[in-house]
């Protein structure tokens, strides 16, 4: 009686695995239709190069309460970042992306765009101010432009080409050097 009582109770354990693993993956799956694998090359046929994927467009308030559009860096690499304060891997990631935004502002050839998802106003310069942070921060405050762009973990980061199309993404926290990386391929793709 007890072997069967055991059976029964690791067959139910190891269902309750598999619906918890299939729940897991279903709700964070990233739907392929806004993520793009990196171009191959300049020497891209034409039709392939027209059916581009395009950066959803938008316009927010910037910290200051200015308003940006993505549009407005058309001709630069846009390094588009989602994320909050109550984050912590985006927290662990924001001193990179802080060191890297002094070296790309000194070349004027890409921006880093960090948009902070449905926070207060406040609560963001608090955690800029306290930890010296200077980045360009977007405030998503309502959460639609992360819903465009369909994220669905943070932190979550964009590589935009200079003619607006997507490059890639990480959807995970990431580091200087790997974004470097991935700046020096766009370089490299020409596109």
């Amino acid at each position: 009686m007890n072997k069967k009582l055991t059976i029964v109770i690791w067959s139910i354990v190891a269902v309750a695995i598999i619906a918890a693993a299939y729940t897991f993956y279903s709700k964070t799956k990233i739907d392929n239709k806004y993520i793009i694998q990196p171009q191959e090359d300049s020497q891209q046929s034409q039709s392939a190069q027209s059916s581009k994927l395009m950066a959803p467009d938008f316009n927010l308030k910037d910290i200051n309460g200015k308003t940006v559009k993505l549009s407005d860096y058309k001709g630069k690499k846009v390094i588009l970042n989602f994320w909050a304060v109550w984050c912590k891997y985006c927290l662990m990631e924001m001193p990179d992306f802080n060191e890297l935004n002094k070296e790309l502002v000194k070349d004027n050839n890409a921006v880093i765009l960090a948009v902070d998802v449905q926070e207060t106003e406040e609560k963001v310069k608090e955690y800029l101010t306290s930890n010296n942070i200077s980045l360009n921060v977007l405030m998503d405050t309502d959460g639609a432009v992360s819903r465009t762009y369909r994220v669905s973990g943070y932190p979550t980061t964009f590589f935009i080409n200079k003619d607006g199309s997507l490059y890639t993404y990480i959807p995970q926290k990431t580091d200087k050097n790997t974004v470097l990386k991935i700046l020096e391929e766009m370089e490299n793709s020409k596109d």
